[in-house]
């Protein structure tokens, strides 16, 4: 059991004490410098066999000191005798007369340097980078950094190699910017590198070593800024100009992936370079049409610009930026034409685009020679496949008169062949002539005139069934169900014709229902105006240009049929 035992001069003790079924007796305490203001508290039996309800912890009973307690720790009393009555030791200060006192360090010398072996192996440990096997310290192919780069009253230090990035430079990306920054501002920080020996000029050094890390770190994280600084850490733009077919893909190829990182725009320039000499004419062309529109976004500051910083408020900013935008547009100008002359000598050089364009102007000559040589053969064929076409068509044209005469005939054959079944229905018809029920002649008529040529075979199959009936009941009742079909067929037709009748006057109801009123008398006198003086009787497409000029200048819009159907209600 781990308790704090209350004494009256309101100090205490850190006691630790078994607690079993029976409580220990007597007690054990490591006795205290006499010195000391503190006093250590020694517990009874009496006072270990008082309920404990405080917190419980394991322990192994073999471990259980002789007498059943042991003191382990006490809190630090003031410092009444080392101090004046009014001051008390606080901090750092208290901590150290308190190991003064307890007899850990003979003096305060002894102690700063104690303090000190540990900041330096800490800073030693930490600052270092021996450690970290993959820090381009540790590279001994890394160079180290470069030279401070210097452009008018524009210096930039290596930031790259400040944040720890000096190998992969403007190829770190945002992920690695914040890993490196988070790593060498927790090894570089002053707080984690000062002790009481470190010497000003040395405090001095390792805060300026922190300021050019957190400088390095805001600029890569300003896009603006980071692509400035890229564009002058780069070298200068070198573009091969002098390089003919032969060495083409060893010269042209790299320059255009040198020119990849630049690329001001979406996706990635590097799928627009066709590196491989088989590569289809269609990639090819593809490729040089996505160069002659690259936009790089390289910067080139000026040596005259002015800072930034210097502007007085964000109007003052933005005049010495559009200032220094123009300084830089000479430069700026001079790298996109060199790169478009460079794109231009490459599309001229390519060994691919130079075979394509040899095909097509030997395809060019062998058509012009074809041409010029045969100019008289390909008349003549000409002139045959004309005659061939002339008697094909002339053949077309017979045999189309001829099946129009055919059809003709036919036609005649089956009108022929109809009256001849309507003279034999009505003869028929008149074997049952005054019989009950017979339809008489003119129905019968009207039966016969419904058969058209195409149901030839239909009157004769009933001219048939007549014939073959000797009773003329029989006679009477085919002739009754074949003018109850007719007129059956008619009503029908009557329906037809009736339902699509009120169907057009339900849509024209429709339509006037929907139309708007004319209350409005500008309007009226725009139609009086449009029928009268602009569009009158006899203009062809009237009405719609009526309801054109309405539609323009009045309020509403109107077609046709409104503007007609108003002017001829009366305005």
């Amino acid at each position: 059991l781990v308790e704090f035992v209350p004494r009256p001069t309101r100090r205490s003790s850190l006691v630790l004490t078994n607690r079993d079924q029976k409580p220990p007796t007597g007690t054990f305490h490591r006795a205290a410098p006499r010195d000391t203001a503190a006093t250590m508290a020694v517990l009874t039996a009496e006072q270990l066999s008082e309920p404990l309800t405080r917190l419980r912890i394991g322990y192994d009973p073999a471990l259980v000191p002789a007498g059943g307690a042991e003191i382990i720790g006490q809190c630090a009393s003031p410092l009444a005798d080392a101090m004046p009555s009014n001051i008390e030791a606080a901090g750092r200060g208290f901590h150290e007369k308190i190991l003064i006192k307890t007899g850990a360090f003979a003096s305060r010398e002894d102690l700063h340097r104690s303090q000190s072996a540990a900041k330096l192996s800490r800073k030693a440990s930490v600052a270092s980078f021996q450690s970290d096997a993959d820090a381009q310290e540790n590279d001994p192919n890394y160079q180290g950094p470069k030279p401070d780069i210097k452009i008018g009253n524009m210096v930039w230090e290596d930031h790259y190699d400040i944040m720890g990035l000096g190998r992969e430079r403007h190829l770190a990306d945002a992920e690695a910017i914040r890993v490196a920054y988070r790593t060498r501002s927790l090894m570089l920080h002053p707080d984690k590198l000062i002790t009481p020996d470190t010497t000003e000029e040395e405090k001095e050094r390792l805060d300026d070593r922190f300021k050019r890390l957190n400088t390095a770190n805001e600029l890569l994280n300003d896009t603006k800024k980071r692509r400035v600084y890229d564009s002058v850490d780069a070298p200068p733009t070198k573009l091969p100009m002098k390089f003919e077919t032969e060495d083409f893909f060893e010269k042209a190829i790299p320059a255009f992936q040198s020119l990849v990182r630049w690329f001001d725009g979406k996706g990635d320039a590097a799928k627009f370079i066709e590196s491989d000499p088989a590569a289809s004419y269609e990639k090819v062309r593809k490729m040089y049409e996505f160069w002659a529109k690259f936009k790089s976004w390289r910067e080139f500051p000026h040596e005259d610009e002015e800072d930034l910083e210097s502007a007085e408020d964000r109007w003052g900013r933005r005049q010495i930026e559009q200032e220094n935008k123009k300084k830089r547009e000479k430069k700026k100008k001079e790298d996109t034409d060199k790169i478009r002359r460079f794109v231009e000598r490459a599309e001229e050089k390519d060994p691919r685009v130079i075979k394509k364009r040899l095909e097509d102007k030997e395809a060019r000559e062998a058509k012009k020679k074809a041409k010029g040589a045969g100019k008289r053969e390909a008349e003549e064929a000409a002139k045959k496949a004309a005659e061939e076409e002339a008697a094909k068509a002339a053949a077309a044209a017979e045999e189309a008169k001829a099946a129009k005469a055919n059809a003709k005939k036919e036609l005649e054959k089956q009108k022929k062949a109809l009256r001849k079944e309507k003279a034999r229905l009505r003869e028929q018809s008149a074997r049952a002539d005054g019989w009950v029920g017979h339809p008489g002649e003119d129905d019968v008529e009207e039966l016969a005139n419904s058969f058209s040529v195409q149901r030839c075979d239909e009157i004769k199959a009933l001219c048939d069934e007549i014939e073959a009936n000797e009773n003329e009941d029989a006679i009477v009742a085919v002739l009754t169900r074949e003018l109850a079909k007719l007129e059956g067929a008619k009503s029908e037709e009557r329906k037809a014709a009736a339902d699509a009748a009120a169907k057009r006057v339900e849509v024209e109801s429709k339509e006037e229902q929907k139309s708007a009123p004319w209350d409005d008398e500008d309007e009226i006198k725009l139609l009086d105006k449009a029928c009268n003086q602009k569009f009158p009787m006899g203009t062809k497409d009237r009405w719609e240009r009526v309801a054109e000029y309405v539609c323009e200048h009045g309020v509403r819009p109107r077609t046709a049929k409104e503007v007609m159907t108003r002017y001829k209600a009366g305005l």
